[in-house]
């Protein structure tokens, strides 16, 4: 496929770095530094109070990227207008799919935006075709919506890595570190096989049906000690990963697909919220130089939407998740920072929030905060019943309701009608394995560099698999030879001829090896650039995007 960037990203990637300066100059000093709350008044709606606040409205450059026309934008806000509050209420909530039945249900009875599946419902695939199950559901959801005049969402996690809800027969792609790598080692060419292998990911996931992909991540890893992020996340430098996340939504959108950057304002903390309520310790100017840079060059490249993290960020609202917190959402991200997208909450299913906001309160208060999307409540029907509760109340503004309504209606609606690009099942892995090939890092090697003529790999299972693969189809011999280990995920460092890393790179730094390879994914497309590696046909020239704690490779 071609490297060419799509329409909605025509800002050259060597221009993200001016784009978030120049976001920054703006901001500096507004972004949540005043003592003043700057909420609006109750009743107004954010989008309306977004207005006179955007970049364009003071003076700086916005650019025209992939999102809905001014048609679609005014056929969206007739249909939201024409919503009854009980449709209203549910077009604010993305269910969480306990049983298709039910969630059919909540979209034909309720007007659920969306429903995300998850789990077992979407892995536990046993057909011949094991698309033939996905796609049939994700079209009964489109079926259960019919006479909206739009599409239902259905969304999926599909990051890379670890977090890829559809693996096979769907092409796998590496972590999203592997982007940090590419881009670190490669600048502008490394970014263009970032935005090729989103682009194949993404015209794959709408031919299964979805229209709506919840990748990449924004955050900014804190290294070793990163408990749920790790290698979701591009790298530790915020610059790094602010021109992996443009090129990673440029490539969702030539496909057709909403992106939403996550975890807003960047889950670079040591705690995971699953399981608690993590607190984002930056100081202001941390977060304006740190936290927000990826955030703040998705925006300026049209980024069509934003996921909040669970996170008390104390220096601007302690003790509130940033998903709750008016403060972070409305005042700080719409106002301040200028996003027009759309705002989806983090599941609400979560540790962080489910013990402090029980029954619907979650979904009550990531709406009032400025969500347009509440995800995956830990009860649909408590989360619809609260909603409509508040609505009827006037505790969520009815404005501010048919505002995210619409903005989430003209999304949906740009996104049926963006031209599908091939997507056939598995038909990418030239992207996957050129992604790899950009990223792969070598990290140590002996001089002079030994030549590679049979390998005996051990370490991951999975690794391993795909390597044995990845080698016959070279004809490279396995057996007795060079000794290969292949970390898997948080593995010690191995002992061997040659150690790889096939997620995080941390364990490499305990590895006595005397060759050390930083992969960043464990697939047969990842394997086929290492042996390429292994066998000197090409070279490992991307760069770590983190610290390791180890010197760079002294040239042989």
């Amino acid at each position: 496929m071609s490297s060419q960037r799509p329409a909605g990203g025509r800002r050259r990637l060597a221009t993200v770095t001016a784009l978030t300066a120049a976001a920054l100059a703006v901001t500096a000093g507004v972004v949540w530094v005043t003592g003043r709350d700057g909420d609006t008044a109750k009743g107004a709606s954010p989008s309306s109070a977004a207005a006179s606040t955007t970049p364009s409205a003071r003076g700086a450059e916005k650019p025209v990227g992939w999102g809905p026309t001014q048609q679609e934008k005014a056929k969206a806000r007739q249909l939201a207008d024409g919503l009854s509050l009980d449709e209203l209420a549910g077009q604010l909530i993305i269910a969480r799919s306990f049983s298709n039945e039910s969630s059919l249900a909540l979209v034909r009875d309720k007007h659920f935006a969306g429903v995300m599946v998850t789990g077992q419902q979407i892995l536990d695939v046993t057909t011949d075709d094991p698309l033939d199950k996905v796609r049939s559901f994700n079209q009964q959801l489109q079926d259960a919506g019919e006479g909206r005049g739009f599409p239902v969402m259905v969304p999926i996690d599909q990051e890379g890595g670890l977090v890829a809800r559809l693996a096979d027969p769907l092409t796998t792609f590496p972590t999203f570190m592997s982007a940090g790598a590419a881009i670190a080692g490669h600048g502008d060419a490394g970014a263009a096989v970032v935005t090729a292998a989103t682009r194949a990911s993404g015209a794959e996931l709408r031919a299964a049906g979805y229209n709506t992909v919840f990748a990449p991540d924004g955050d900014v890893t804190i290294g070793p000690a990163d408990p749920i992020i790790g290698s979701r996340s591009a790298g530790s430098d915020p610059e790094t990963v602010a021109r992996a996340v443009v090129a990673a939504v440029d490539g969702y959108s030539a496909a057709g697909l909403i992106s939403a950057v996550k975890h807003f304002p960047g889950h670079n903390v040591d705690e995971d919220s699953h399981e608690g309520l993590p607190v984002l310790d930056s100081d202001r100017t941390r977060l304006r130089t740190h936290d927000l840079k990826p955030f703040e060059a998705a925006i300026a490249d049209a980024a069509p939407g934003i996921m909040t993290g669970h996170l008390d960020v104390p220096v601007i609202d302690k003790g509130v998740p940033a998903s709750m917190s008016r403060k972070v959402i409305t005042r700080g991200l719409r106002q301040n920072l200028g996003f027009d997208g759309l705002v989806i909450s983090d599941s609400l299913g979560m540790g962080a929030v489910m013990s402090r906001y029980p029954g619907g309160d979650s979904t009550v208060e990531a709406i009032k905060a400025g969500s347009d999307l509440a995800l995956m409540p830990a009860d649909n029907d408590q989360a619809y019943d609260a909603v409509l509760a508040a609505l009827k109340s006037g505790e969520i503004p009815e404005q501010q309701a048919r505002d995210s309504a619409a903005r989430t209606i003209a999304y949906l609606l740009h996104a049926q009608a963006s031209p599908e690009l091939p997507g056939d099942p598995g038909s990418h892995t030239d992207e996957s394995e050129a992604l790899s090939a950009r990223a792969a890092t070598i990290v140590a090697h002996p001089c002079p560099v030994p030549k590679i003529s049979a390998v005996a790999p051990s370490g991951s299972p999975e690794a391993v698999a795909a390597f044995r693969t990845a080698a016959e189809e070279a004809g490279l011999p396995l057996g007795a030879g060079t000794s290969v280990v292949l970390l898997g995920p948080r593995s010690p460092g191995g002992s061997g001829d040659v150690v790889v890393s096939t997620d995080t790179p941390y364990g490499l730094a305990s590895s006595s090896a005397p060759t050390k390879i930083a992969l960043y994914g464990r697939d047969v497309p990842a394997m086929r650039a290492l042996v390429k590696v292994l066998q000197g046909k090409a070279r490992a020239q991307g760069e770590l995007p983190v610290e390791i704690g180890l010197p760079a490779p002294t040239r042989c």
